[in-house]
């Protein structure tokens, strides 16, 4: 597990992954509230294509 977003205010650690998973991010804030249906947050996106992506293996 790797730190991949750090806080630049507080220096906490707001989002971590593991490189070797097909898709595993943890996140502690929160994309939903910046994304609508028509804007999703990339988050979402990358989370979207990493199942297509996983269903055609």
């Amino acid at each position: 597990m790797v730190p991949a977003g750090i806080n630049p205010d507080s220096g906490l650690v707001e989002i971590v992954e593991i490189p070797s998973h097909p898709y595993f991010v943890g996140s502690q804030f929160h994309p939903e509230y910046k994304s609508t249906a028509m804007h999703p947050h990339p988050l979402f996106v990358a989370f979207v294509e990493a199942a297509l992506k996983y269903k055609q293996v």
